[in-house]
């Protein structure tokens, strides 16, 4: 079976073969002749650009170059019926009706997965996302990275990787100690005792809630000075209660909870000696002065050298990290995927160059992919609502899933944005159920779909049970084949978020295909009792849709009704 995907690569290595007969040695080892969707249709449906960037290499013009690479050609290529040169050297491609016939019969009967690579057949990854810190509920910024999180690990599902979800958390930090004292001072302030939040606490209501909690377990005997583990441990738990419950909101569960203490001392004491043996220009990159241990990772192409232990002892949280990554690696994934908010930026490049210099800067960018994603701004009314999760002012990922309505609608508009973009989370346009709303235009598509299979089948018309060439002699009209070449690209592009782990992509693709689906409705009459054959391929077309909306909302956790 030719797939979209094969067709591409069969003629890359086409174009590429033309190109190497032609020039040979004076083409660059590194050099492709890529091809991608055509800018404009009415020369045809692929293009390359590769003459242009050849023009330079070659000293020729770029239209001259287009035609020796295409008269080299040797063989057609299964699935193209022509190609032509156009412009200042374009070479495009157009696509047989048949092959886009037979692409949307195979979408049709069985979905988007057999037409996608299966890249990481055979081969393992490891996903670490949200990794947020016990210190309280997740809250709007936390709720977008476990959705990147979890569709980029769906993404690589689809493309044959085995994953494993995993979730990082400091049980083991200053951080903990002061979540620990604040549920402290919560607990006496009820007995009038102590009632101030140390510098830097955690002043939550749900710190109120568990006070009252470890008040009905432990009695009112409890002081910080003699009990300090009670607090941090009972604080810890119910951070984790927490932290759990709402990604189960998101339909989010994590193969594994990875706690920092599983680190301390062994592995970040055996970390720090393997550091401390290495020198660079003669000097070690471990040096102390008279309270802190220092990481020096200028040595390393940082801007700046990092402290990794306290001057009371305790490690900050690169040594951790670092320690953290190598076990990642000892663990023999072909793939690892670290997702980190914005604030994590410097950490992961200092920990990234830490690995480097330990286990090779070729091991580490073959297998260590990190994403960044930038901060959200939750939006009410037209007006920014101010969060602070110290002071106590936030809003959790709960109460974000039920301002907007639903899970669904949550995890649709965190993924409109790429990752790498700061986001306004509109709560009034989360709310509205029309066109105006992605998620819910995109539903809706899906919705009329399956009213249209119903309809059909009422009147006794159904997708045909196998492809034959008639099917594609039925389909030459203007939006049949607009409509097939949109279905065609879907299996491609899919692959390609995956392998860019941009998971946006995909609500590009469905909005894509909703408003195709639409534009083909609107002009075509696909149930008509009187022509049986002509409904039942363009009903074919309908199913394609359905099948492909389908797949892509399940990639992204997101239901596809079939009635709304």
């Amino acid at each position: 079976m030719m797939t979209p995907g094969l067709l591409r690569n069969e003629l890359e290595r086409g174009l590429q073969s033309s190109v190497r007969s032609i020039w040979g040695e004076a083409i660059p080892a590194d050099f492709r002749a890529d091809v991608s969707a055509s800018d404009n249709l009415e020369f045809g449906d692929l293009s390359c650009q590769a003459a242009m960037r050849l023009a330079g290499i070659v000293k020729d013009n770029p239209r001259s170059i287009a035609g020796r690479i295409a008269e080299a050609m040797a063989d057609s290529i299964e699935g193209i019926s022509s190609f032509s040169i156009d412009g200042p050297g374009f070479i495009n491609f157009r696509l047989k009706n048949g092959y886009l016939a037979s692409v949307a019969f195979d979408l049709a009967s069985g979905g988007l997965q057999p037409l996608l690579p299966d890249t990481g057949a055979g081969r393992n990854a490891l996903v670490e996302y949200v990794s947020s810190n016990p210190t309280g509920p997740l809250t709007v910024g936390h709720c977008r990275q476990a959705v990147l999180g979890e569709t980029i690990s769906n993404l690589l599902e689809a493309s044959g990787w085995t994953v494993s979800r995993e979730y990082y958390f400091n049980d083991a930090g200053r951080q903990i100690n002061l979540l620990g004292e604040s549920l402290a001072a919560r607990y006496l302030s009820a007995e009038g005792g102590e009632t101030s939040v140390p510098e830097g606490g955690y002043h939550g209501d749900y710190i109120i809630d568990w006070a009252s909690d470890l008040r009905a377990l432990h009695g009112t005997g409890l002081t910080w000075a003699s009990d300090p583990d009670t607090f941090i441990h009972f604080a810890e738990e119910k951070a984790m209660e927490m932290i759990r419950s709402g990604l189960s909101l998101l339909g989010i569960e994590f193969d594994r909870y990875f706690a920092e203490s599983e680190l301390i001392p062994e592995a970040v004491t055996d970390t720090i000696k393997r550091l401390s043996s290495i020198t660079v220009d003669d000097m070690s990159l471990v040096y102390s002065d008279s309270e802190k241990l220092w990481l020096r990772f200028t040595a390393l192409g940082r801007p700046k050298d990092r402290v990794i232990i306290r001057e009371d002892g305790t490690y900050t949280y690169r040594m951790p990290d670092i320690a953290y990554h190598l076990d990642k690696f000892s663990r023999k994934y072909d793939l690892i995927v670290d997702i980190f908010g914005a604030d994590h930026l410097d950490t992961s490049r200092d920990v990234t160059a830490a690995l480097e210099c330990l286990l090779g800067r070729e091991v580490v960018s073959e297998k260590l992919r990190v994403v960044i994603h930038q901060f959200v701004t939750l939006v009410k009314d037209g007006s920014r609502i101010k969060m602070s999760t110290r002071s106590g002012e936030f809003v959790t990922l709960r109460e974000l899933i039920n301002d907007a309505g639903s899970a669904d609608v949550t995890k649709y508009l965190f993924l409109t944005r790429r990752a790498e973009a700061h986001m306004d989370f509109d709560l009034g346009l989360a709310k509205k159920q029309s066109s105006e709303n992605p998620v819910y235009y995109v539903q809706y598509a899906h919705a009329r779909i399956a009213g249209i299979l119903r309809r059909a089948g009422e009147a006794g018309i159904s997708i045909p049970n196998e492809f034959s060439s008639g099917i594609s002699k039925l389909l030459q009209g203007e939006y049949e084949r607009e409509l097939m070449r949109l279905l065609e690209s879907v299996p491609v592009d899919v692959a390609a978020a995956s392998d860019a782990m941009e998971p946006h992509r995909l609500t590009e693709i469905l909005a894509e295909l909703a408003t195709g689906f639409h534009r083909f409705y609107q002009h075509v009459r696909v149930v008509d009792t009187d022509n049986r054959n002509l409904s039942a391929a363009r009903l074919m077309l309908c199913g394609a849709c359905r099948r492909c909306i389908s797949d892509l909302l399940g990639i992204l956790g997101v239901d596809a009704p079939d009635r709304m």
